[in-house]
Parts: C-alpha cells; sequence; structure tokens
C-alpha cells in the first residue's frame, strides 16, 4: 500500500500543479505563469504526495482573523474516492481552526455539495455573486 503525505510546508511548484487543475472544469484553462503568482500569494496551501507526484491539493485564502476562503481542492481523477480530498479538507479546517479564524467558507458545484456536507458544511441562505467575469 502506497503512503500519501499531507504537507503545508513541501513547495509546490506550478509545473506539478498545472496537471491536477487541467482535470477540472474551473481551473482547465490556467497558464503556468497564473499558477505560479497564485501560490505565490496564498498563504496556505496543501498538498498531497504519493512519492514526488502531487496528487492532491487545496488552499485557503484567509485574512487569518475573519474569514478564509477554501479554494481550488483537486485530488487526482484516478485517486478520487480514497479520502484523500477528506484529508485534505480535515488538515485544511483543523488548521484553520487552530487559527480561529471565524468564518469559513467555500464555493463549489452543485454535484459535490454531498462530500461537502459530509465535512461539515452547510448551505447558506446568502447569495454568492460575482463579476461575471469568465
Amino acid at each position: 500500500m502506497t503512503t500519501i503525505d499531507y504537507s503545508f510546508d513541501r513547495p509546490i511548484s506550478a509545473t506539478q500543479l498545472q496537471p491536477l487543475l487541467q482535470q477540472t472544469s474551473w481551473a482547465k484553462g490556467r497558464s503556468i505563469d497564473g499558477i505560479q503568482t497564485m501560490l505565490e500569494g496564498t498563504a496556505i496551501v496543501l498538498g498531497a504526495w504519493e512519492d514526488d507526484r502531487l496528487i492532491g491539493f487545496a488552499r485557503a485564502i484567509t485574512d487569518s482573523t475573519y474569514r478564509a476562503l477554501i479554494d481550488d481542492v483537486v485530488i487526482d481523477t484516478p485517486k478520487r474516492g480514497q479520502g484523500i480530498g477528506s484529508s485534505l479538507m480535515h488538515q485544511l479546517v483543523k488548521r484553520l481552526t487552530e487559527m480561529e479564524v471565524e468564518e469559513v467558507f467555500l464555493r463549489c458545484g452543485d454535484q459535490v455539495v454531498p462530500f461537502y456536507q459530509r465535512l461539515g458544511f452547510e448551505t447558506s441562505d446568502g447569495i454568492t455573486m460575482d463579476l461575471g467575469q469568465d
């Protein structure tokens, strides 16, 4: 059985992350330069590693006090359904809880709502709005 290593500290390069993001509908068009800028500007990133291969990723955008947005949770397609996403989320939420962030939220598609509900997230009554830029 292969061991999965989870790390907030192990560096993640844009070239390691791009193949995972290309497996998604929301991030498949991201460039190496854009991913690098995103990684440099995100304080909390968590990787799941199988040996030297990045197989899972999640990040949190936060002010470390009031709000944290969990974003870009992605697992390599052949590795899905093995608990890696749940482990990433548990560790990320634990880190934010230890920081005593007041509100942790995320935005997701309807198809993954049950996954996040199993982890304790609830749908909110608020309305999500964006600038409509695709």
